[in-house]
């Protein structure tokens, strides 16, 4: 998703705690010719490196990290004040279980895990509904934008 809203922004940065998908990010931007986007392998459960950004974007990054409010704390660190978070992933599904990702979020905790991450301003809503596209059940899919 980052790489196709490199236009729209000065540069992008596109963060990932997986090398392999560091390197597949890099071989796109340069397959591309981008020329204001980057690459850095970084795990923020483990710190957060020194990084300020106007807007952090996560697609389908959040129901894979076990402790979402330390994620959460992590990404208001990196933004400035009135800086947005934009987040898109599944609306809390019951019939998924799996013990290396959340099944979903409930918007209204997400909200209340947001603001005690000193997020204000939230505003999330289910744009997607889709057949077997979350551990092969339907499943429906929010974004949800805050500001700091």
């Amino acid at each position: 998703m980052s790489l196709a809203i490199t236009d729209r922004v000065e540069s992008a940065l596109l963060i990932d705690s997986s090398e392999q998908m560091v390197e597949v990010a890099k071989a796109k931007i340069i397959q591309r010719g981008i020329q204001n986007a980057d690459v850095l392998y970084s795990d923020f459960t483990e710190g957060t490196p020194e990084l300020k950004a106007d807007i952090v974007l996560m697609s389908l990054v959040l129901l894979h990290i076990p402790d979402t409010q330390q994620i959460l704390q992590e990404l208001s660190n990196i933004l400035p004040d009135g800086g947005k978070l934009i987040i898109v992933d599944f609306d809390k599904n019951e019939n998924i279980s799996h013990p290396k990702v959340h099944n979903g979020f409930d918007h209204e905790e997400l909200k209340e895990r947001l603001s005690e991450a000193g997020f204000t301003s939230t505003e999330i809503r289910t744009f997607y509904h889709g057949e077997q596209i979350f551990m092969k059940q339907d499943a429906s899919m929010f974004i949800a934008s805050s500001i700091k």
